[in-house]
């Protein structure tokens, strides 16, 4: 079989609160509604990509309970093929309580899990040949792939000839010190596109101007910088162009995941051949629906409906 997109990397179980106005003090209670879900920058790339109708492989480590069971399941049920390894060192998979706020943001609580054992020897590089984009997503919680991030990119690039994504998230196990950061700039010359928002960009680059931030990072190699400006929208950033799109303005029912579902729907778009600003449009219409849906993942039609209102409303 071959796949439009094969994504690497991390797999969590969320339990997420639903949206509080602020934290909490301490020793006090709050009544919320919780919610559980599929988790993890790749678990949630794989399945919004597979909800938007693209051939998807996953390839990632889990555990060897209930819960790692249940996880596969439900990305089965989206139709991602599992590609899975299971842990001999931890029974069960990633797990993260996600804290949610009206404002669109969260405070995340995650045990790594089986994802600590992600281990190069679980990378099946026949599959990455049949893959026609390949995305590498959880890069900190997934430790143990360090060593092999460089090859996997170098492989799917320089020998299948295909496009590769780098979503690294936040560093909040390893900080950003230089061997933190060098683990992820010596992948730049390999990476097609990388995703990123403002906090990660300057984290990684030691920078605190964005248009600095960027620059440096084309100039050690990334050929492209797709930036995530939340209620902003996006850009796409590259030497020779600097592009900008608005964001859609709904309602935030569930914001955990919602970079993930703006991952698939770029690689859904650049799939299907489109521009650069459709590419960015496409992929801000999936994070808002991704945001306004208490579950479940944006399906292409719910997209296109998104897309067909913003029309709307900007004539």
């Amino acid at each position: 079989m071959s796949y439009d997109v094969v994504v690497i990397g991390d797999v969590f179980y969320d339990i997420m609160t639903s949206p509080l106005e602020s934290y909490p003090d301490k020793d006090t209670q709050v009544g919320v509604e919780f919610l559980t879900s599929l988790g993890g920058q790749a678990g949630n790339c794989a399945a919004a990509c597979a909800s938007l109708g693209l051939k998807t492989a996953l390839i990632c480590k889990v555990g060897r309970d209930e819960l790692s069971t249940l996880l596969l399941s439900v990305l089965e049920s989206y139709g991602v093929e599992c590609l899975a390894s299971v842990s001999e060192r931890f029974k069960t998979p990633g797990i993260t309580v996600s804290i949610a706020f009206r404002d669109g943001s969260r405070t995340m609580l995650s045990y790594r899990g089986a994802n600590l054992d992600f281990q190069p020897e679980d990378i099946n590089y026949d599959v990455l040949k049949r893959a026609k984009f390949v995305m590498r997503a959880g890069h900190w919680n997934t430790p143990s792939l360090f060593a092999a991030n460089k090859k996997i990119l170098e492989f799917a690039r320089r020998e299948c000839g295909v496009p590769t994504a780098l979503d690294i998230g936040w560093s909040a196990y390893l900080g950003w010190g230089e061997d933190a950061r060098n683990s992820v700039l010596s992948l730049l010359p390999e990476t097609t596109f990388l995703f990123v928002n403002e906090r990660e960009l300057k984290a990684l680059t030691g920078l605190s101007d964005v248009k600095e931030c960027v620059r440096k990072l084309l100039e050690w190699g990334c050929e492209n910088v797709i930036l995530h400006l939340g209620e902003r929208g996006s850009a796409w950033l590259s030497k020779d162009l600097k592009v900008h799109v608005e964001a859609f303005r709904v309602g935030v029912r569930r914001p955990t995941g919602a970079g993930d579902a703006f991952n698939a729907g770029f690689i859904f778009a650049v799939l299907k051949g489109k521009s650069l600003e459709e590419c960015l449009r496409f992929a801000n219409a999936c994070g808002a629906a991704h945001i306004q849906k208490v579950m479940d993942y944006p399906t292409l039609e719910e997209v296109k409906t998104l897309l067909r209102l913003g029309e709307a409303v900007l004539s």
